[in-house]
């Protein structure tokens, strides 16, 4: 809602809360800095500010480097100086064409803040609401869609999937984060979920010829990543893939974003692990073999329609559709001594 055209009208109403915020100063043309009002700041020394407002995209931002609160400025205001935030709908939407009625300004008074001690966010929750302050979601971003129809990824996954064109700002999503370079290459943003639907991590996939194609942030080192793990149905067959991407072309599909299929121990009596088609990576052909060990039902690609399909997103690319590709997985899920005699004819090394 707030364009690169209104940025001069944000920084007017955050010039307009500056003298009710503790240790404000103004650093450089685009940068105020001062305690934050979210958590207070430090207990132990008044004279810490970390409280920061800054542009990112044509727009003002904020984060404390103390609790990691981030949102955007104008929520900031809308949030502690709610009558200032007001007044600045009714400009912008003056700025818009739209007519309203004018209203008498609060005095100073009216506004002020006491910062509480109460409300920092300690156990770091995350939702996509946070999500919503640093980019769109896929569906309204033609340059992201584009991408994804190449592909031929299901439209209907597109809203749940995120684009950026500057990840470096997902840095203030997590204070472990803050000081990292993520760097500046377009991506798709693929968010990582936890059963109880908190946010615990995100995958960023570049659209572009990035050396790096894949940036992964894990807010909660203790919980796995895996991708759709909110949506999927225990009590049926589980798809289960290497690439987040290449689930959503399988019905009830989760990823592991990566190769270590150990992490959804809990799921094996329904799941079926659909490693990539690679008979020649001495890497994976372990980890197949360590999983047949461990009881799982496996993929064993034994169909001459995926003969150097390397992954499920280029059979589809190569003219197979979903419902054959998981006739073809169910097909060649093998368990037990089954699974380890179709993996002995299966590899190539």
């Amino acid at each position: 809602m707030y364009n690169g055209c209104m940025l001069w009208l944000e920084k007017k109403y955050l010039s307009m809360v500056v003298s009710s915020l503790d240790m404000a100063k103004w650093k450089g043309d685009t940068t105020l800095n001062h305690r934050c009002l979210y958590c207070g700041d430090s207990s132990k020394n008044e004279f810490k500010a970390r409280g920061y407002h800054f542009v990112i995209d044509q727009s003002y931002i904020y984060k404390c480097h103390n609790c990691g609160k981030s949102t955007s400025s104008i929520h900031f205001i809308k949030d502690h100086f709610p009558m200032i935030h007001k007044e600045y709908m009714r400009e912008w939407l003056k700025e818009q064409g739209v007519k309203t009625r004018p209203q008498k300004m609060p005095s100073s008074n009216e506004f002020k803040f006491t910062p509480k001690k109460d409300i920092i966010n300690k156990s770091n929750i995350m939702t996509v609401d946070n999500l919503k302050f640093l980019m769109k979601p896929c569906s309204e971003v033609p340059e992201a869609r584009e991408y994804l129809q190449k592909r031929e990824i299901p439209e209907v996954h597109y809203k749940d999937l995120w684009f950026t064109k500057t990840p470096q700002s997902l840095s203030m999503l997590s204070e472990k984060y803050k000081d990292r370079v993520l760097g500046n290459d377009p991506r798709i943003i693929i968010p990582f979920f936890s059963e109880d639907n908190q946010l615990i991590g995100l995958s960023g996939r570049a659209i572009n010829d990035s050396p790096l194609r894949y940036m992964t942030m894990k807010f909660h080192d203790d919980v796995p990543l895996i991708f759709n793990l909110h949506k999927v149905d225990k009590s049926k067959t589980i798809y289960v893939t290497e690439g987040p991407l290449d689930s959503l072309f399988l019905p009830n599909a989760i990823s592991v974003a990566g190769s270590d299929f150990s992490k959804i121990g809990d799921l094996k009596e329904n799941a079926i692990l659909v490693y990539d088609n690679e008979p020649r990576n001495t890497e994976i052909l372990k980890k197949i073999d360590s999983v047949i060990a461990s009881g799982f039902r496996v993929c064993v690609w034994n169909d001459r329609r995926v003969n150097d399909l390397k992954d499920i997103n280029e059979m589809i690319l190569n003219g197979l559709t979903s419902e054959e590709i998981v006739s073809i997985i169910d097909d060649c899920a093998f368990g037990g001594l089954s699974a380890k005699a179709k993996f002995m004819e299966y590899k190539k090394v």
